[in-house]
């Protein structure tokens, strides 16, 4: 295990920095200003609230990139959207960490997920062998809880610099982005063009029913090894 407690911040007074608060919800405007010149307006709205049910639990974006290709945004897009989220969300993460530890719900969230957190390591070793790789793969990995909040707190407690954190929390979020987007572009591409949306509806809830099938029987076998 690396050495704890690198995020200076800890200690402050209470105090709030409007700039560090401020930056990365401006960054996501800016982006969607820049998206808004890509798509329909239909379209914008709707990768509007996709982003926000992303941020939301428990959607991941395993369940939000292929309803966004179903619906006709384009996978590199959609990809993006969210690789940019993940981004936004460390940066505010590492900058802000003790006042989300005073937002209502999320605060004692996170304080009882690091009271658990030695548990959860010790089921993931591989998390403090390869600190900085193992919080890559855990980001870009459809794991349970993986995304940039869960990713900072890991990230927190494995003693890892705030650059580090959102370095691996990008890259992560890049990864796992357009992995699953190609995937999923590469499946829709396989279906006849004058198939018709109830045929590539079908196919989406299949791979949603695999999914979902995997997620469960990782969980199972998790439990089962307790």
């Amino acid at each position: 295990m690396r050495r704890a407690g690198v995020w200076d911040d800890d200690g402050v007074d209470g105090r709030i920095d409007l700039l560090k608060v401020s930056v990365p919800p401006l960054l996501c405007g800016l982006f969607l200003a820049v998206v808004w010149f890509l798509l329909p307006s239909e379209q914008w709205l709707l990768l509007v609230g996709m982003m926000v049910a992303y941020i939301v639990p428990p959607l991941g974006r395993e369940t939000i990139i292929p309803v966004c290709i179903l619906l006709g945004i384009p996978w590199w897009l959609v990809a993006s959207a969210l690789a940019f989220l993940d981004f936004a969300g460390g940066l505010f993460m590492a900058w802000n960490f003790p006042l989300v530890l005073r937002i209502p719900y999320a605060g004692p969230w996170i304080r009882r997920f690091m009271v658990a957190g030695r548990t959860f390591l010790d089921r993931r070793p591989w998390l403090e062998r390869l600190y900085f790789v193992g919080l890559i793969l855990f980001v870009s990995l459809p794991f349970d809880g993986s995304g940039s909040i869960v990713g900072s707190v890991i990230g927190r407690m494995l003693g890892m610099t705030k650059t580090e954190v959102v370095a691996c929390i990008t890259i992560g979020g890049i990864i796992g982005s357009f992995a699953i987007a190609l995937g999923i572009d590469w499946v829709t591409n396989l279906i006849p063009a004058g198939a018709g949306p109830w045929v590539s509806l079908a196919v989406f809830i299949l791979i949603g029913i695999a999914l979902l099938v995997m997620y469960r029987s990782r969980s199972l076998m998790r439990e089962t090894n307790v």
